[in-house]
């Protein structure tokens, strides 16, 4: 549970605690929020810059640097990658958490550039030659894996060393698209649509079994190491899985009620990105029923309406007996898990 600066000025007039005591721990709550993301100006100005550092060295390295091809921009990526590392100490030196991931996060966005231009330098694992790097955020091959792996292996070794949560975000999206790439490496062109989406989405599974591992063993309350786990977990797995063909009624059933477990997922792990996937697979699975099933019917829309509207009673109902199942249930909940709630 949050506590404001109005919930301080409530109990100082309640006679609680005096206002002396309210100006104390209010600065004390401060210091230790500094290194907490939050939506403030100086925390906005840190991600701005750091994604834009980011987005230069991964989404607009446009064919124009081909002209550094091989060994020249092996080389400026190391630099890039010692530059990183080194305002990363600066940063930490200062006890500054926030910039110091970001930047240490722009150095490991850097590592995929250098294995592909080390590639084609040395020769080893040379990518499809009628690949720029700029296509490596575009076109899906099995020639990315190597690039792929290293990423992961040295973000592994970073995180080991710099628990930053937002080193988490280029691992997961490596990750994400390595799910893609990996099948194409196995099968290379002898694949399907649809076998391409039952692995994305056993792969995104995987992916969000570890991040419940993480969120259960690794987070506490000043860092959240398994959002952008679930974030793209969950989205791998969301794509998969709407991406199935199925002439079946019972599997579009099926689609829509694993669509509704994930909503209530996301209220167990307390995790929005499973409401938001789950509500877009039902409202998919809706339209599928009103431009299909009953695209004649002039009564399935009402129904809806009252269906929708028979939620919204039920869910006031629901409020008063949650209290009391939260009660019951909540020494079996993790304490990661009860702590993300309950703050």
């Amino acid at each position: 549970m949050r506590i404001s600066s109005n919930d301080l000025k409530a109990a100082v007039k309640a006679k609680l605690i005096t206002k002396e005591q309210a100006d104390k721990l209010a600065n004390f709550w401060q210091q230790g929020a500094e290194d907490i993301p939050s939506f403030r100006l100086t925390h906005i100005l840190y991600y701005f810059g750091g994604f834009l550092a980011i987005s230069a060295i991964s989404l607009f390295v446009t064919e124009a640097w081909d002209k550094l091809l091989g060994l020249p921009l092996c080389i400026l990526s190391a630099l890039f990658f010692i530059l990183g590392l080194l305002l990363m100490r600066y940063f930490l030196e200062r006890k500054l958490q926030l910039p110091a991931g970001i930047m240490a996060t722009f150095s490991l966005v850097v590592v995929p550039l250098a294995i592909f231009n080390f590639q084609i330098w040395s020769g080893l694992g040379l990518p499809v030659t009628d690949f720029h790097y700029s296509d490596y955020n575009y076109y899906i091959s099995w020639s990315w894996v190597p690039m792929e792996l290293g990423t992961l292996l040295v973000g592994a070794i970073m995180f080991y060393f710099f628990r930053f949560p937002f080193l988490l975000f280029p691992i997961s999206i490596t990750l994400w698209y390595m799910s893609m790439d990996l099948y194409m490496l196995h099968y290379f062109k002898n694949y399907g649509w649809e076998q391409r989406a039952t692995f994305s989405m056993y792969f995104g599974l995987i992916m969000l079994i570890y991040a419940f591992y993480v969120d259960i063993k690794h987070n506490d309350e000043k860092h959240d190491y398994a959002f952008w786990l679930y974030l793209f977990g969950a989205i791998t797995f969301w794509g998969g899985l709407s991406s199935q063909y199925s002439d079946s009624e019972l599997k579009h059933f099926i689609y829509c009620m694993i669509n509704i477990a994930m909503i209530l997922i996301s209220v167990f792990l307390n995790r929005r990105v499973f409401a938001v996937l789950g509500a877009l697979g039902v409202l998919t699975y809706l339209g599928y029923l009103s431009f299909s099933v009953f695209e004649n019917s002039l009564g399935f829309p009402v129904v809806l309406i009252f269906l929708g509207i028979l939620i919204i009673l039920a869910a006031t109902r629901w409020a008063k007996v949650e209290k009391k199942l939260y009660a019951k249930f909540r020494p079996y909940i993790p304490s990661a898990l009860l702590a993300r709630r309950e703050k």
